[in-house]
């Protein structure tokens, strides 16, 4: 997280101007509060006074902050799924194949695309239906047959 942040700078011209900051009001200026409590109460750090942070605990801090990793452990399934907004621009693709009218042979099929439906399982849809425009279009086959 952070990645263009220079947190070490930041804390350093904290720890001179500000030392009886605490370290949890420092980091939930710049990241989620509830992140930096989870943190804490798993003892990733210590809610301490910035003065007192150690070099070593500065360096364990950088490297919590600008490393940290989650991995999901799972899903609330297709009931809640949603979409999210952006992605390849539909006016540069065919509708008919969902091939890039810019590069030939290079294909775009669902969320990849800046399309975003209702709630409902059209995104659901959009993605199925682009994929079986898309497959025709590799294939060779300029239409669609009904089903």
């Amino acid at each position: 997280m952070l990645p263009t942040h220079n947190l070490e700078d930041e804390i350093h011209q904290m720890k001179q101007n500000s030392p009886k900051l605490m370290l949890k009001t420092v980091l939930t200026r710049l990241l989620p509060k509830k992140l930096v409590e989870l943190w804490i109460e798993q003892g990733f750090i210590q809610d301490e006074v910035i003065a007192n942070l150690s070099k070593v605990r500065l360096k364990n801090l950088l490297d919590l902050v600008h490393h940290w990793q989650f991995i999901p452990n799972g899903t609330e399934g297709y009931r809640t799924a949603e979409v999210t907004m952006g992605g390849v621009n539909t006016h540069h693709i065919s509708s008919k194949t969902m091939e890039s009218q810019q590069i030939k042979g290079l294909y775009f099929i669902g969320e990849v695309l800046d399309v975003a439906g209702w709630l409902g399982g059209y995104n659901f849809q959009w993605a199925w239906s682009s994929a079986y425009a898309c497959a025709f279009g590799i294939g060779g086959k300029r239409e669609l047959r009904k089903i």
